[in-house]
């Protein structure tokens, strides 16, 4: 078994400036901002993007996806829950949200990087569990949560952003 040391050191360099960027978004999301709707999407498609990428490079991408759409379904009230802790308001001169600062964002960025690069670890190091039927549904259910948490997330913000204001009260 290696070391935390060899783990580190054999990791790709591509991925230390990607935990940095998730940091800072993470960090930028602690203050409240006004922003486009399509910004709030970058980590919840982040998430996506990440998820879907692991059932592509899975050896049996039917288990995995079969995996990540019941903890999906699974997860999307968690993240819609989480959701309703947030304040947003449209603004109706710009179409630009102004949401309340949180920390969403960082959990929820630095959750989606531990996760990739606990998997990819332990793939590198065991890489028989590439194979197992049990791990290859796991893995694609970690990916199924992060979505359901950021889909949901995103979703109860951009329906309460968008309901009219008659509705809203």
């Amino acid at each position: 078994m290696p070391t935390v040391y060899q783990i580190v050191v054999n990791t790709p360099l591509w991925v230390w400036p990607l935990m940095l960027f998730v940091l800072w978004l993470g960090w930028r999301g602690l203050q409240p901002r006004t922003m486009p709707p399509a910004r709030l999407a970058i980590l919840p498609l982040v998430g996506l993007a990440t998820s879907l990428a692991g059932i592509a490079q899975s050896l049996q991408p039917g288990l995995a996806l079969a995996g990540w759409a019941v903890a999906l379904v699974a997860a999307l009230p968690l993240g819609w829950i989480i959701g309703t802790r947030r304040a947003v308001r449209l603004r109706s001169e710009d179409g630009r949200l102004e949401v309340a600062g949180g920390w969403f964002a960082l959990g929820f960025g630095v959750s989606i990087f531990v996760v990739r690069y606990t998997l990819g670890v332990l793939s590198g190091v065991m890489p028989h569990l590439r194979v197992e039927p049990l791990w290859i549904v796991l893995s694609g259910g970690v990916g199924g949560i992060v979505t359901g948490i950021g889909v949901g997330w995103l979703a109860n913000l951009l329906l309460r952003a968008y309901r009219p204001a008659s509705v809203r009260s």
